[in-house]
């Protein structure tokens, strides 16, 4: 539905300057509602030197449009990612004796300082690093993120004892520093200059970078706004690959892999959003619909004020049709009880929701932010509940997706399957191209919890077709599900 707005503005304010349907502008736009993200962008940026200047800040807006589903996608499967490794590998950290994993302790350690949890971390980072069979640079990683683990509990000078331990001419270890300093929020100790050593370091090798190394290297960068410097590795890289294979015998191998990729992804491909769409925001033909896009990318970044500021313009113009002002209000709505005014939010929300005539996605756009929030909304869910009931086709089918996320986020995972189940396209049931893949993994995620893995898995490989770094969470489900069968084979997936 947002796409139609802008494909209207496009190609009215723009129609002189559009020469045919080989336009960069108008390809990149067919790849992005058929949610082929990586190709939309990379075919738009290659392009965009060669682009009309009359037609630059479009190809800007059409660009951060994709961006953001990007980021909003990546941050969705990073939360599930984190989800599932911390049960799947908690699993394996339970075996005892020579059937338990020697690297377990590294990536359950990594996933649990990534969850927040720097003191559980601590204590399998230190068992992992005290393990003088595994191999030195192994272990020199794990201290990195030990060092990382004190620095964020306040001991900073426990944190540079561990640190100043390590072997600063590898060009591995380095990495690992940047994304320590970037992430303990160090910048004067310039993490991103530290990861630009480590390229050129690896780059007299010859070597390729590792995906561990792309991971880091991509934190120091976003942690800095190196936005295309970052987007470079992420681009070079084989996003499918894993961190780490190991084997347990001959029938059995765990593959390891970095969570925290999905989140240095998503926060690059936010920043790569705002970046295009302020530009778009100069010219003053576009500048609503760029602020319309802004304000969510920059409250998806952390940015409120930024957010609230964008979003105020939109509400605040004549020029935008009443249907995204209202959107638009049910979003600042969401910004001000970040802001902590929870009584005149949800008041907000509620008169919303009374509008007449009744539209659907308004309904889905405050549950949208209901769910994300984890706020409870009841009245407005039992209106949209109701709309959605007496609805039919896909107009309600947004509705639907909103409802099931929204009951997701509360753990009513009977109420989530039935609303995103009438969600999805019933025909093409996991093809990215009849629906959005953040209404997918919220599926797969509901799935997961009440233990149909091989559905959620069939969703994994579908998206994996377009998304190859999903293979992480796939991976991560499918050896939880060979767990939860008692299986002893193998949870490789070829």
């Amino acid at each position: 539905m947002r796409s139609v707005i802008v494909l209207f503005i496009l190609f009215s304010v723009f129609a002189p300057a559009v020469h045919a349907a080989d336009d960069a502008v108008a390809k990149a736009m067919r790849l992005y509602e058929k949610r082929h993200y990586v190709e939309a962008t990379t075919l738009l940026r290659s392009d965009l030197p060669s682009i009309d200047p009359g037609r630059q800040s479009a190809a800007h807006l059409t660009l951060g449009m994709i961006y953001l589903k990007n980021a909003e996608l990546h941050r969705a499967l990073y939360q599930e990612s984190l989800t599932v490794h911390q049960d799947y590998l908690q699993k394996l950290a339970a075996a005892q004796g020579k059937s338990r994993s020697r690297f377990v302790d590294l990536y359950l350690g990594e996933t649990l300082l990534e969850a927040g949890k720097p003191d559980q971390a601590l204590k399998h980072l230190e068992r992992f690093a005290a393990d003088e069979s595994v191999d030195s640079r192994s272990r020199a990683v794990a201290k990195a993120a030990i060092g990382l683990c004190y620095a964020l509990q306040k001991n900073i000078e426990k944190a540079d004892e561990v640190w100043n331990g390590l072997d600063r001419n590898d060009p591995e270890i380095k990495a690992a520093l940047a994304n320590a300093y970037s992430k303990a929020g160090f910048r004067d100790r310039k993490p991103a200059a530290l990861a630009d050593e480590s390229l050129a370091d690896l780059k007299k090798t010859g070597a390729a970078p590792s995906l561990r190394q792309v991971k880091n290297l991509i934190s120091a960068y976003v942690s800095a706004g190196l936005i295309e410097k970052g987007l470079d590795n992420a681009r070079r890289a084989d996003l499918k690959t894993f961190s780490h294979r190991e084997s347990m015998s001959q029938t059995k191998v765990i593959t390891f892999y970095d969570v925290s990729l999905l989140g240095g992804l998503s926060q690059l491909y936010s920043q790569a959003a705002i970046a295009a769409l302020e530009k778009a925001a100069e010219d003053v033909k576009l500048r609503e619909t760029a602020n319309f896009y802004l304000g969510e990318a920059y409250a998806l970044a952390g940015s409120l004020d930024q957010s609230i500021k964008a979003t105020a313009s939109v509400i605040a113009s004549s020029g935008v049709p009443q249907q995204y002002r209202d959107k638009a209000t049910a979003r600042q709505a969401a910004n001000q009880y970040q802001k902590g005014k929870h009584f005149e939010a949800i008041g907000t929300w509620d008169e919303l929701s009374k509008k007449t005539p009744e539209d659907p996605d308004l309904l889905a756009e405050i549950l949208f932010s209901c769910g994300r929030l984890r706020i409870e909304c009841p009245r407005v869910a039992q209106k949209a509940s109701a709309s959605a009931d007496a609805g039919e086709g896909k107009r309600y089918a947004n509705l639907n997706i909103a409802l099931g996320r929204y009951y997701e986020g509360k753990k009513d995972y009977a109420k989530a399957l039935s609303c995103l189940e009438a969600g999805r396209d019933k025909a093409n049931k996991n093809k990215i191209e009849s629906n959005d893949p953040v209404m997918l993994v919220a599926l797969a995620d509901v799935y997961y919890r009440t233990k149909k893995f091989a559905e959620a898995l069939e969703i994994y490989f579908e998206m994996s077709k377009q998304f190859p770094e999903v293979r992480q969470v796939q991976e991560a489900l499918q050896g939880i599900y060979a767990t939860e069968h008692k299986s002893a084979g193998d949870v490789k997936i070829n």
